[in-house]
């Protein structure tokens, strides 16, 4: 007898669809058959989708850090509402720099996540040559500032070389944040010296020049080193059509955007200030530009969609100058939810959803054929989503410690019903049922290999 059987729903993977019954025995995939069999649990699963459970390569969970943002329960239990199953965090006030740094967080983590979870590294210009370690300990990747923010020194051409050289002899990932620091703080000066206060200034400092100039650099060296690099959060489609340049020279790049740089408008902070303030700022000025990221995002070249998801209270992103207020949204309990009702309204196929969001995540990441697939053997990570359902997505039933949603008043279709973690019921209609400490570290590729 197996532990759980989910009975009639259409599976969907990247390559189509299937109505079968699937069966979990001792948190794995055991059997996807059209035969009925007996099991602890039976679900009547007739009229919905089943999905992989998402894989967030890109969350921030302030855990340990600031708190009163997020933290590692809070932040497990918003994404396994969201049907993410898997995530990598980091987070920049406490940033990994060291392989006893890592061990101290794991530790730390271990009674405090719903959901299974990797842990990164950020990479420190005055530590190039020292990034073996941390690999071999068992980080999922590197991320790589290209100008000073949150905290976390950038790295300048020479140094991303440097880094890029060391990462690829070690065949390891990093995920890039791309804003070139010569640009960004020469807007800076200048818009502070003439005592601009005004929520406009994020989009003129954090410019559409500075990203694609680090994005150039970025890819450039990519190129030339071989390393495996992720451009983190492409905003729109020049700089998607930038390194997709680089792709096609045979650069080992893969393109992450999110949700608001699908949905939300640049001049949505000149009403809502600090609660549009995120870096690199939404760049869509009309409907022609969000179709065209839409198409990248269809066809390709993005590869996949995480969150970056960065939350802070309303509180906290309202309370104070443009300038201070924190950078960040919060994200990761709406994603799938919008990349389904995106689907229902033929931007996209639900096909291409799941390779986004759980089967090219997975395999960037080192964690596949475990994760993000619906085969036998595969850990039973699983969504049940409902195509029919009709929604409002609300503040009040954020459950992140923002307890905000920029996409509050957006009616959507389709929604998130029950999420599994390895045969376990995490989230049943949009409340965290799993247990804090049931989420396992997942090492990364590089420990396997030690």
């Amino acid at each position: 007898m197996y532990d759980l059987a989910i009975h009639g729903a259409t599976l969907v993977t990247g390559r189509g669809r299937r109505r079968a019954n699937l069966y979990v025995q001792n948190g794995s995939i055991a059997a996807i058959t059209d035969e009925p069999a007996a099991a602890e649990r039976s679900i009547d699963a007739a009229g919905l989708h089943l999905l992989p459970g998402a894989v967030d390569g890109h969350v921030h969970f302030q855990d340990p850090g600031d708190t009163s943002r997020e933290d590692f329960i809070s932040g497990s239990s918003a994404a396994a509402v969201g049907g993410v199953t898997t995530v990598i965090e980091h987070t920049h006030s406490h940033p990994v720099r060291n392989a006893g740094f890592l061990r101290e967080k794991i530790e730390h983590l271990r009674n405090r996540s719903l959901i299974d979870f990797g842990l990164a590294a950020h990479a420190w210009p005055t530590q190039l040559g020292h990034h073996g370690e941390l690999w071999r300990a068992g980080v999922t990747f590197f991320k790589v500032f290209t100008c000073t923010t949150h905290g976390v020194p950038g790295h300048d051409a020479a140094h991303v070389l440097g880094l890029f050289r060391e990462l690829a002899d070690l065949d390891a990932l990093c995920l890039v944040h791309c804003e070139d620091e010569s640009i960004t703080a020469e807007n800076e000066r200048t818009l502070r010296a003439t005592g601009r206060l005004d929520p406009a200034v994020i989009a003129e400092w954090r410019s559409r020049e500075a990203e694609l100039t680090a994005l150039n650099t970025v890819g450039l060296l990519a190129r030339l080193t071989g390393v495996r690099a992720i451009a983190a959060h492409v905003s729109h489609a020049a700089a998607v059509d930038l390194l997709h340049g680089e792709q096609r020279r045979r650069a080992r790049l893969w393109l992450e955007t999110c949700p608001q740089y699908l949905y939300l408008h640049e001049d949505e902070i000149l009403d809502r200030g600090g609660l549009r303030k995120f870096t690199p700022p939404a760049r869509i000025r009309s409907e022609a530009d969000a179709d065209e990221m839409w198409r990248r995002v269809a066809h390709g070249p993005i590869t996949h969609i995480s969150t970056d998801h960065a939350p802070a209270t309303r509180a906290q992103k309202t309370d104070g100058s443009i300038w201070d207020v924190h950078f960040g949204l919060p994200g990761v309990e709406t994603t799938l939810n919008l990349l389904v009702n995106a689907a229902i309204e033929g931007r996209l196929s639900l096909e291409r959803v799941v390779e986004l969001v759980a089967e090219t995540p997975a395999r960037l990441y080192g964690l596949s054929p475990r994760k993000g697939r619906l085969e036998v053997g595969a850990d039973a990570d699983l969504v049940l989503v409902d195509l029919t359902s009709e929604r409002v997505l609300d503040d009040e039933l954020v459950i992140s410690k923002a307890g905000w949603t920029p996409y509050a008043g957006r009616r959507i279709n389709g929604r998130v019903v029950m999420t599994f973690c390895r045969g376990q019921l995490v989230a049943d209609n949009g409340h965290p049922v799993g247990e804090p400490g049931f989420g396992r570290f997942l090492p990364g590729p590089g420990y396997a290999r030690s």
